[in-house]
């Protein structure tokens, strides 16, 4: 399918769970809401507010991580600034708007599985040398302090 067809069957389907969402939130309204103006207006707004429906070029996340924490290679782990500023030069055009919190979310879900290690605000990746390995409860505890401050 054609990128052009392809954003085409978005829209389209965007626009029917747009009217849907307005009809159940007022069913008083269906009348209003499915007519031809209410429809022509979503159809020429669209467009405008989303630009297309690409999907990323860049990697996931986990292996943008580890890609950046390898070549910065900083010996006692690197704090989550510096990750993201490295894969804001390596695929900066690419990255989502949230790119913040999707690697604040990544980099704790991360931690979660013991793929990484967090200790002292800087996350590592060998950290069975580090002694960096940090439970849930203990990360949990650390981010609580953090946001009290």
């Amino acid at each position: 399918m054609m990128q052009d067809e392809r954003n085409k069957v978005v829209m389209e389907k965007l626009k029917k769970s747009l009217l849907f969402r307005m009809v159940a939130i007022n069913p008083n309204s269906s009348s209003i809401i499915n007519s031809s103006i209410v429809s022509s207006f979503i159809d020429n707004r669209f467009p405008q507010v989303f630009k297309s429906f690409d999907a990323p070029t860049h990697p996931p996340y986990q292996l943008m991580i580890k890609k950046a924490m390898k070549e910065l290679n900083e010996e006692y782990g690197s704090t989550e600034e510096a990750i993201s500023g490295f894969i804001r030069s390596e695929y900066g055009e690419d990255l989502p708007c949230a790119h913040a919190t999707i690697l604040h979310i990544q980099l704790r879900k991360l931690c979660m599985a013991g793929k990484l290690g967090f200790k002292k605000g800087k996350y590592v990746l060998d950290f069975e040398n580090n002694e960096a390995k940090m439970t849930l409860k203990s990360y949990k505890k650390k981010k609580m302090k953090q946001t009290r401050i």
